[in-house]
């Protein structure tokens, strides 16, 4: 059964408040009388006999039929079902959900971890071609080793992002659970590190069967140059030590306080990949789920990430002082495209200061990032010029080289979080508007682009442009392609997440150039049926050429399929009878 949620689906009716600012007139009215502007930004309703204006702006949303409505509900679009595709799978896309849920929490997240991760089930005696118990069954008892890597905590965030979604539409109370669980793994990953708003990359506890610290010393050295992810461990006392490189000894450090966490170990050097990952997750937890317990964990991990991100000026520094390679998230960093940074910093810190509340947060956001109370030099990198951070969102460098072979597709993927949830909390229409048209017209659908966003079969970024680009009149109105077409990727979403035999199609994948890391590429953007699964489908290159053996004991996280599944359902585009 679905609901509206109560945090973003805000509506306005004739007996209530939900949204937006009124003012009210002298001039009396009739009870059913209303009004909307041209533009459908502002409200003209009768209230207690007085007429009554509400800016419809201030929470992002439309005038319709004598009230504030969500945009992408505008007009009441009929969706496409994409009824007729012959590379659908047989079942629902709610039965495929159902599945899924459940396997989730059976068999990927183990009682003593809370987070998801790819598992590989034990061998069947000694016919390890198949696994003692099935999927179908299976439970992380079942499980012989677990798949952890250095991106744990993003893959498992954008499952915590999608159970936000599905409490917002279903209010069930056994999701707040999973989200509590999740929560939880989101504090562990920041408390390890002992630096308030600093995640892990990877954590491993003791005593979990099939997971286990790195054996190899070399592992815990130090890195001279900080540009190599290496492990630490935490002491018996609550202290991170390390491997001396000289004598190949364990050495203590001062960094303490860690006693939790006694006995596990961490990698360290998180990169912006994580957070995007996190933030797209808390984002989601913070606006979705109105539960007071759920929103007094995740306000105050956003409050401890914006506190830092203020307090170094959009730089991650590390658990040794020392910044990480892949975390200068300001405009002019040089080590990636100014718009992309400016994309990021501004969502992170929106979001910070939205959730927090903390007006140190959101002056920063407000007269740094966004120059609000004239130009000012509050950055202090050589580098950077006073300068609203909207104006670098043209130059996010999401296609690159030569039929935009050379795209970072990590890039893209973290991108389209960022204007996600820049434009989950922002409801200023100037700041709106600017995101909105870079989200259009040069991130998702640019002109005389090769291999744009809107070709890939991506499902997860459809729904994002087709939910935040801008409607409403003068608008070119609603996305239909992009919904049929991630509506299309959902129903091939394969039935299972065992690694099958695929091969990419012949007549379809040729060799036409290299990727960045110099991998073929074709000129076909695969469907999700021709697909290997992997962690996160949607953040990988549609155009890769690479193939899959068949593995029924490798079950990757089916992440990707529920988080767009519950996205699409928050946002109308398809209903719990598909």
């Amino acid at each position: 059964m679905s609901r509206i949620p109560l945090l973003l689906v805000l509506v306005l009716v004739a007996g209530g408040e939900a949204g937006g600012c009124a003012s009210s007139s002298s001039a009396e009215c009739q009870p059913d009388e209303w009004s909307c502007s041209a533009d459908a930004t502002e409200l003209t309703r009768c209230r207690d006999g007085r007429l009554e204006q509400v800016d419809c702006r201030a929470r992002g949303l439309l005038c319709e039929q004598g009230a504030c409505v969500e945009p992408w509900r505008y007009g009441s679009p009929q969706w496409s079902e994409c009824p007729d595709d012959p590379l659908a799978t047989p079942e629902s896309l709610h039965d495929k959900m159902v599945y899924y849920e459940d396997i989730v929490r059976r068999l990927h997240l183990h009682p003593r971890m809370r987070w998801v991760l790819p598992v590989l089930l034990a061998c069947d005696g000694s016919d390890c071609s198949r696994p003692a118990v099935g999927e179908e069954q299976a439970t992380w008892q079942d499980v012989e080793r677990w798949l952890s890597g250095e991106n744990d905590g993003l893959w498992s965030a954008l499952y915590l992002a999608a159970e936000a979604y599905r409490y917002a539409v279903t209010g069930e109370a056994e999701v707040l659970d999973t989200i509590g669980l999740l929560l939880e793994g989101e504090r562990q990953r920041l408390a390890i590190t002992g630096v308030p708003g600093v995640f892990t990359r990877q954590l491993i506890p003791p005593g979990v069967e099939g997971l286990s610290c790195p054996d190899d010393l070399q592992a815990y050295v130090p890195d001279v140059e900080k540009d190599d992810n290496q492990w630490v461990r935490v002491s018996d006392a609550g202290c991170v030590e390390v491997v001396d490189a000289s004598s190949g000894q364990w050495r203590a450090t001062e960094h303490c306080g860690l006693d939790e966490f006694a006995g596990w170990c961490w990698l360290d050097n998180v990169s912006q990949d994580e957070y995007a990952g996190h933030m797209f997750g808390l984002a989601a937890v913070y606006r979705l789920v109105d539960d007071e317990q759920v929103q007094q964990t995740v306000r105050g991990m956003l409050s401890d990430i914006g506190t830092m991100l203020v307090d170094t000026r959009l730089q991650i520094v590390d658990w040794d002082g020392r910044p990480v390679e892949h975390g200068r998230l300001y405009a002019l960093a040089m080590d990636n495209f100014p718009g992309f940074n400016a994309a990021m910093a501004l969502a992170f810190v929106k979001v910070c200061a939205a959730a927090s509340g903390d007006p140190a947060i959101e002056d920063f956001y407000e007269n740094c990032l966004l120059q609000r109370g004239g130009e000012v030099d509050c950055l202090h990198w050589p580098s950077e010029q006073p300068r609203p951070y909207t104006d670098y969102l043209g130059q996010a460098g999401l296609y690159v080289g030569q039929d935009s072979c050379l795209s970072n597709w990590n890039n893209i993927s973290m991108h389209f979080a960022s204007l996600h949830d820049l434009l989950l909390v922002e409801f200023d229409p100037q700041v709106r508007a600017a995101v909105q048209r870079h989200l259009q017209v040069e991130a998702f659908a640019p002109p005389d682009t090769p291999r744009p966003v809107a070709e890939q079969n991506n499902a997860w970024f459809d729904i994002i442009y087709a939910a935040w680009k801008a409607l409403g009149p003068g608008s070119d109105g609603p996305a239909y392609g992009a919904v049929e077409n991630a509506v299309c990727m959902l129903r091939q979403f394969p039935s299972s997440q065992a690694v099958p035999d695929l091969q990419c199609p012949p007549d379809k994948c040729q060799e036409v150039c290299t990727d960045r890391l110099g991998h073929p590429l074709g000129s076909y953007p695969r469907q999700v049926a021709e697909r290997c699964p992997s962690t996160f489908l949607w953040w990988g290159n549609p155009y890769s050429l690479g193939s899959c053996n068949s593995n029924s004991r490798h079950i990757k996280p089916p992440t990707d399929y529920l988080l767009a599944y519950w996205m699409a359902r928050y946002f109308g585009f398809i209903d719990e009878d598909q």
